[in-house]
């Protein structure tokens, strides 16, 4: 057979298909960094400290992806100019993004610097003083660094914007060599502070998106380099208004995401969080999976929608779905291989039930329902009813796994956010297939 047929079809389809290949290969290396990562990490650091940072993590991970969805409106509004060949519009877009990050993010981080010295973090994060030392200048140090990165990770939207989230996908997997290489030096050195670990992890996607701004704007893409002359107030409000939804959806998964493991740790111990985590990276291979083969998808479908080719759309529906099926397959196999793989990956160090690997497995599942369907809305723009959803799903169910985690544990925190994922998914297949169909009326069609 030959691989160029592969490749073969109309602009977009065989675009979408590129991306999806490059991809694969990118986040299988992504994959096999992140197993070498913690067996690394578990050396560098203790079972507790171990078990801190993943917490500390996901908090920066949540304020690192709550742009105000100026990240999203910036890739969704992006893909329309350049499907009508408007680059002068697409020069303001990149150009009031910047405007509005630069503006925002710094006195963001000078108030929560601010907090956070004037804050007992050792109390609010359930930490003993003694066995790790330092802590508010930990946190002070990892979110200044990443209030930069938080900026220059807009080139990663423009990529996505102009329907090549590989190149988006190669950024993020850079950063992450970036961090294994400067962990094994700390290894290697005997350097093995949470503070030097901290800021590997986070100071390693910053130099590789430094690097990256040179070589998209003054080589790749000149007509989108950032101009003060192309900021432009109307273009922010409509970045603004679209972005304020993109940022609630975010803001909902964020909270259920970075509020387990807060939460874990708080009501159990902060041990208690690395079994969760690593039954979660492990069942996420799952999502990553299909992330990968969707997320060219919403911005080619963008470009469809916004040519009106519904033909396409419906085509690329009928595949996802059958992906969807197999997918159940390869999730039960995962599971039963689990054990095994545990066992190779992080040897006695940790102890992972098999109750906790199912309900993992099933919540990876049905993720990766909702996220295929998602994604689908994101790219036709309709999105207010996700919003609504989200507002729901953070006001009922943040306060809800606080109660099954007192009282069932960590399985039962999981069993929520299961139940949460699983309500959400119904609602964007309900959506998407009124849409489609044309009978969406009212709030099913904004």
């Amino acid at each position: 057979m030959n691989i160029r047929n592969i490749f073969k079809g109309d602009r977009r389809t065989a675009l979408v298909k590129k991306n999806i290949a490059g991809s694969l290969v990118i986040k299988g290396w992504s994959c096999i960094i992140q197993f070498l990562i913690v067996p690394l990490s578990l050396q560098c650091l203790s079972g507790y400290e171990y078990g801190l940072w993943l917490t500390i993590n996901s908090i920066f991970v949540g304020i690192d992806a709550i742009d105000v969805g100026l990240g999203n409106g910036l890739r969704n509004r992006l893909a329309e100019a350049m499907a009508k060949n408007d680059k002068q519009t697409a020069r303001m877009l990149v150009s009031s993004t910047f405007g509005m990050l630069i503006i925002t993010i710094i006195p963001i981080v000078i108030i929560l610097s601010f907090i956070i010295s004037m804050t007992d973090c050792y109390k609010v994060m359930n930490v003993d003083p003694q066995l790790v030392p330092h802590l508010n200048t930990i946190l002070i140090a990892s979110l200044s660094i990443m209030g930069a990165t938080f900026i220059f990770k807009c080139i990663g939207n423009i990529y996505l914007g102009m329907q090549l989230p590989a190149i988006n996908n190669l950024l993020v997997v850079s950063g992450q060599t970036v961090s294994l290489l400067l962990l094994f030096v700390i290894s290697l050195f005997g350097k093995s502070t949470l503070l030097n670990v901290v800021i590997a992890f986070t100071l390693s996607p910053l130099i590789v998106y430094i690097i990256s701004y040179p070589i998209t704007f003054c080589k790749k893409y000149t007509f989108l380099a950032p101009s003060i002359r192309f900021f432009n107030t109307a273009t922010c409000k409509d970045l603004l208004t679209l972005g304020l939804s993109f940022f609630i959806i975010q803001l909902s998964g964020l909270l259920l995401f970075m509020s387990s493991n807060f939460i874990i740790s708080k009501v159990l111990t902060p041990a208690e969080v690395s079994p969760y985590q690593i039954s979660y990276r492990y069942f996420n291979i799952l999502y990553l999976f299909f992330t990968i083969i969707v997320s060219p998808l919403w911005s080619a479908t963008t470009d469809a929608y916004t040519k009106g080719d519904w033909t396409w759309i419906n085509k690329i529906v009928k595949n996802i779905n059958r992906l969807l099926l197999a997918c159940i397959l390869l999730t039960v196999i995962m599971y039963f291989v689990s054990p095994i793989f545990y066992k190779i990956w992080i040897g006695d160090k940790i102890s992972i039930s098999t109750q906790l690997s199912a309900l993992m497995a099933v919540y990876s599942y049905v993720m990766v329902v909702s996220n295929c369907y998602s994604y689908l809305l994101f790219g036709i723009g309709k999105i207010r009813v996700m919003t609504i959803m989200a507002v729901c799903e953070t006001v009922l169910f943040v306060p809800i796994e606080f109660i099954t985690c007192r009282y069932y544990g960590t399985t039962g925190l999981v069993v929520t956010l299961i139940s949460a994922t699983l309500i959400c998914a119904s609602i964007n297949i309900i959506q998407f297939k009124r849409i489609s169909q044309g009978k969406a009326k009212g709030l099913w069609n904004k």
